[in-house]
């Protein structure tokens, strides 16, 4: 009894609390401190989730080729692929993350939104100060857990309003974007034509994380919906809760409106069009390693100098800025089908024609805007199926559907990282990248087609 009355107080505590945080002014002028606060987080997870892949042929030259790892001299091929098999365990974490981002649904947004940033400045610290491959590693399992968190686009689609919802997601995001500029700038002003310079350019978006911390800490507060939802949630009775949470237990449909990573993954494959929509994701995903993670050493290994990269490197987030800017007006005007199937399109061309630049040795700012058109339009796609699952969902499971969206992914992602540590082992690496994500792109956009309903104009508030 006595355990009870301390939930109850304890509740009561937590809804004064998020009654006074409801109160404070949410006008125009919190609203552009979040979009900046959203738009630095964007640029410090679009760097991190770039930057080891734009230094790629450095390191594995490094531990792999100039140096033994565990005994051994590799080629760089070989070097590349351990590398890429030993990555894929660093990513076993990545089970571990959908359960962390369902927190977001008990704890709140704001909370997550800051241990995810914290932890981005971390790994990259780490990688700055690594001595070893064995080190490296640590801070890249790290920033992998971390930099995939998404807490940002939740923190978009509850507060923006829902005409704009898709515009102000692709400006926040297109900027974050533009901010990937900084590592073909740090790496020409910290690592010139010298290879081997390269931990150089992880130190200053690691101060950056640190710093946006802080003001997250001291600026953000939690979405208007999830504090609405919780709040009308702990202000019924607590008999009343607890009456219902027994109840859920033998009904399946009530079951399914609880948060929790389980719950997001039943609730998914309990509804036709998500479990479409999943499906069409898990495909979809499998092109990733051979669409983002290789560009750096196909280039490098096609015979391009380490000053041609870094040119070719300025073009790539300019192109992907302008390209998602864009595309949010796309979603808007003709909807979110429309814009995965339009850039699944211009991935594919983009990707055949890159190939080809590398190879016939074409201006490196063209095989860079090319690279830009065929990765932007992939993230692009991946993006919006992203943002259709977030307005399939009701408030209250939504992040524990982005959790088990995630994890449910990881099938796909595990497919092609064994294809693309086979392949490049058999034929040079742009060969086996595009022999992987053309045919995975393709028959994603056409399940995603044909299977999967539209989302534009929901309202979010409404979704039962």
């Amino acid at each position: 009894m006595k355990t009870a009355e301390k939930i109850i107080k304890s509740e009561q505590r937590e809804v004064a609390r998020l009654k006074k945080m409801q109160n404070r002014s949410s006008g125009s002028r919190y609203f552009l401190i979040l979009l900046i606060l959203i738009a630095i987080v964007n640029i410090l997870d679009e760097v991190t989730s770039n930057l080891t892949v734009t230094v790629q042929s450095s390191f594995v030259t490094e531990f792999f080729v100039n140096n033994p790892f565990m005994g051994k001299f590799y080629t760089y091929e070989d070097g590349l692929a351990l590398h890429s098999g030993i990555g894929v365990f660093t990513y076993v974490l990545g089970l571990f993350t959908p359960f962390y981002k369902a927190l977001a649904d008990k704890w709140g947004r704001k909370p997550l939104f800051m241990m995810s940033t914290l932890g981005m400045a971390a790994g990259l610290l780490v990688i700055h100060l690594s001595s070893s491959y064995i080190m490296f590693l640590a801070g890249f399992a790290i920033i992998s857990f971390f930099m995939g968190h998404d807490i940002q686009i939740i923190y978009i689609l509850e507060e923006a309003p829902d005409k704009h919802r898709a515009k102000i997601y692709s400006f926040l995001k297109s900027f974050g974007i533009l901010g990937v500029i900084l590592i073909p700038t740090l790496r020409d002003i910290l690592m010139g034509n010298d290879a081997t310079k390269w931990r150089e350019i992880f130190l200053v978006p690691s101060l950056v994380g640190f710093a946006a911390v802080v003001l997250v800490v001291l600026l953000a507060k939690d979405t208007k919906v999830f504090i609405g939802e919780r709040i009308a949630y702990l202000s019924r009775p607590h008999e009343e809760r607890q009456a219902e949470k027994a109840l859920k237990k033998q009904q399946k449909e009530a079951q399914r409106n609880q948060s929790g990573v389980f719950n997001g993954v039943k609730y998914i494959f309990a509804n036709k069009d998500t479990k479409m929509l999943i499906i069409s994701h898990i495909i979809f995903d499998s092109a990733m390693p051979a669409i983002a993670l290789y560009f750096e050493s196909s280039m490098h290994r096609a015979g391009m100098s380490t000053s041609d990269i870094t040119k070719a490197l300025f073009m790539v987030p300019v192109i992907y800025a302008s390209i998602t800017f864009i595309s949010g007006f796309i979603a808007d005007k003709a909807g979110r089908k429309a814009t995965v199937n339009l850039f699944s399109v211009t991935c594919i061309a983009g990707y055949i024609l890159f190939v080809a630049g590398i190879l016939k040795g074409w201006n490196p700012y063209l095989i860079g805007s090319l690279a830009g058109l065929y990765q932007g339009s992939y993230w692009i796609g991946r993006d919006y199926m992203n943002v259709m699952m977030t307005e399939k969902v009701p408030t209250d499971i939504r992040a524990s559907v982005v959790g088990a969206e995630g994890l449910l992914v990881i099938i796909g992602l595990v497919v092609g990282y064994g294809s693309i540590i086979l392949g490049m082992t058999l034929m040079p690496i742009w060969w086996a990248c595009l022999a992987i994500s053309v045919p995975a792109v393709g028959i994603a956009a056409i399940l995603f087609a044909l299977k999967v309903k539209e989302t534009k104009g929901a309202n979010l508030d409404e979704i039962g």
